[in-house]
């Protein structure tokens, strides 16, 4: 059978609507072919791990190894002119090699980070996906050691993107293509906002506040914005967050669009008082 895929997301200037997350396709995230350790190829749902059972029964002896799991899915629907599609894990432990209808796509070490890669020359109508994962002991996967169970497996939702072929960076460490830097001073805060993004386009940004009223604006690829009068987020007593929304503009048309929360805080250590 062919699914229409995992969860499809479409950047704005694919649905003229921002980014779309929809909600979670339980039904494809069903049915994958999962070749476990005794080589048995048996049906899964996501997420999954093989360690469900011996990662949990008191001892250390669970089994840590290579899996294979594999899908069938229908290409999305975009314009191959001026839109690139997208693979997205949300996290596959530890590592991972990809291959999409007999091509290899990627390789991932590290279990607890999204990544993703651009599949848009490997698309066929009807496509096969192949994820190898493997849980074994390697240097090159941290932590090497701890008091918890290293689960083997496809363990958060996998997805597509559809954005356009100028759109904030999506390669850059599993991140959204942005960086926020706030620093205190005095009663305000700079804010260093820093983007990246692939293609054409001018970058505005926009920072708002909680209840979404503007309180700074600015333009290019690396800026210092102030927020006067800054609220500071206080832990569970006042967990103030603002916004910054990145727009990627192409001749006054906004192609991708990024929003981000952060806090503005400081904290500082004193030998005599300790941390604050």
């Amino acid at each position: 059978p062919i699914a229409t895929f995992f969860a499809v997301r479409y950047n704005n200037n694919s649905k003229k609507k921002g980014w779309l997350r929809h909600a979670r396709n339980h039904q494809n995230h069903e049915g994958w072919e999962f070749t476990g350790p005794d080589g048995t190829t048996t049906t899964v749902d996501l997420p999954h791990t093989w360690n469900a059972r011996d990662g949990q029964d008191g001892g250390n002896d669970y089994w840590r190894g290579t899996c294979i799991y594999r899908t069938r899915f229908a290409a999305p629907q975009f314009n191959t002119a001026s839109h690139q599609v997208w693979i997205q894990f949300d996290g596959v432990n530890a590592s991972a090699h990809v291959v999409l209808n007999g091509s290899p796509v990627c390789n991932h070490d590290g279990g607890y980070s999204t990544f993703r890669a651009n599949i848009t020359e490997l698309l066929r109508d009807e496509n096969e996906l192949t994820v190898e994962v493997d849980n074994s002991k390697n240097d090159r996967v941290y932590p090497q050691k701890a008091d918890f169970t290293f689960y083997g497996g496809i363990y958060r939702d996998v997805s597509l993107m559809v954005v356009s072929k100028n759109h904030f960076t999506l390669d850059y460490f599993g991140g959204p293509g942005i960086r926020i830097t706030p620093t205190v001073q005095g009663a305000d805060a700079s804010v260093q906002v820093t983007t990246w993004h692939d293609g054409e386009g001018e970058v505005s940004v926009e920072l708002l506040d909680a209840a979404g009223n503007t309180v700074a604006t600015g333009k290019g690829p690396d800026i210092t914005l102030t927020i006067f009068n800054a609220h500071l987020w206080n832990g569970v007593k006042d967990p103030y967050l603002y916004s910054c929304k990145a727009r990627l503009v192409v001749n006054g048309t906004v192609e991708d669009e990024t929003t981000t929360r952060f806090g503005v805080r400081s904290f500082k250590v004193d030998p005599k008082k300790g941390f604050s």
